[in-house]
């Protein structure tokens, strides 16, 4: 019991950092395609080569929300680090703030997600605990190179190199293997295609399986078949909107932060940004997403078996207009965003009561004195 109480208060803490995070991403990324356009994110500078802040004309309307989306977009890719830091450091204070922000970081770009930073996580949080136990019988010169050199390069060195070999591999495996049976699906029932796409959408909120089934639907649509878009976009959206609405069903059931959450949730999902349920999916897996699953297939299911195309790989609400059945966009969004929000606001738990009072704001100053 100890050990899942503690394993749950290390899971908080991390989440706690990674809510603010996700909400200015997705709030950010909301606004830049809500007034630069659902293309925002491919606008660039008109200069060639440019990097993403050279020849920048701030005071062009297109320009700056295209900056404005970059924010976005590096506030997100941050988010699985801020979550495996949060997690390391309640496990082990700050020694363990740096390798699991690095190994988080490192998670996401490998397209492990959510679920592979909190795992690279709580590794280095154990690992920064051994080092810590053990450089107790160290002379004490080396004492001081424990928290500012030995952990963060051994500690990062070695669960990076336990990631790389034994992770890489078969997420590699079974990333293609799946994105094989999506494609291999294309000929048989259009339902079966959407709702399977759109399931593996709301599976793991932007981790391998979503970014496998994405890639999928891309190479569908690059062969000239533009409906697994439609099934990829609106079933990565109902996660998001799902949330929104369960908050609003049974609000006893969530703390103060969730809906608060709960809220900017409603505006990412419109957005087609599926990482804003993040926090709820990394506290509460096993109930929520079962029913970001079933509401995500729901919603693939109907766009595919309706016919709706959808002409872009992304933009959310912004390419209903754009596509062949704005309609039936809508109701697929709507009935499987309402499914979620229903099966989660039943299956959700009311939380513990100590997790309704707002957390202790820790001091991390470093105390480096400079003489």
């Amino acid at each position: 019991i100890n050990m899942l109480q503690d394993f749950k208060k290390h899971l908080m803490t991390g989440i706690s950092y990674l809510i603010p995070m996700v909400v200015a991403g997705g709030i950010l990324g909301a606004l830049a395609k809500g007034l630069g356009g659902w293309e925002v994110g491919n606008l660039a500078p008109d200069a060639s080569g440019a990097t993403i802040f050279s020849y920048l004309n701030a005071f062009d309307w297109g320009q700056f929300w295209w900056a404005i989306s970059k924010l976005s977009d590096f506030a997100m890719s941050f988010a699985c680090a801020v979550l495996a830091a949060g997690i390391a450091y309640s496990m082990s204070e700050r020694p363990g703030i740096v390798p699991a922000f690095i190994l988080g970081y490192t998670a996401n770009q490998a397209k492990a997600g959510f679920i592979g930073a909190l795992i690279l996580g709580f590794i280095v949080g154990w690992l920064v605990n051994v080092f810590k136990k053990y450089g107790e019988k160290l002379p004490k010169a080396l004492q001081g190179l424990l928290p500012v050199l030995i952990i963060p390069v051994f500690v990062t060195f070695i669960v990076g190199a336990l990631f790389f070999m034994l992770l890489m591999g078969p997420m590699t495996a079974v990333m293609t293997a799946i994105q094989n049976w999506i494609m291999s699906l294309n000929g048989g029932s259009k339902f079966l295609v959407g709702a399977v796409i759109g399931a593996c959408m709301g599976f793991d909120m932007g981790g391998p399986i979503n970014k496998t089934a994405s890639m999928a639907a891309n190479a569908l649509f690059a062969d000239g078949y533009a409906a697994p878009e439609s099934a990829k976009i609106i079933g990565g959206m109902t996660p998001p909107i799902g949330v929104a609405i369960a908050t609003f069903l049974q609000p006893k059931k969530f703390t103060q932060a969730e809906r608060d959450t709960g809220i900017s949730c409603l505006f990412m999902g419109l957005c087609f940004i599926t990482e804003g349920v993040l926090p709820f999916a990394a506290n509460d897996p096993l109930r929520f997403i079962p029913c970001s699953m079933v509401g995500s297939a729901i919603a693939g299911g109907i766009a595919m078996a309706a016919g709706v195309e959808t002409p872009a790989a992304h933009g959310g609400i912004f390419v209903c207009g754009l596509s062949t059945n704005p309609l039936m966009w809508l109701v697929a969004m709507v009935v499987g965003s309402v499914v979620t929000g229903i099966l989660y606001a039943i299956f959700k738990k009311k939380p513990a009561e100590e997790e309704n009072h707002e957390e202790e704001v820790v001091d991390l100053d470093l105390d480096i004195n400079i003489e």
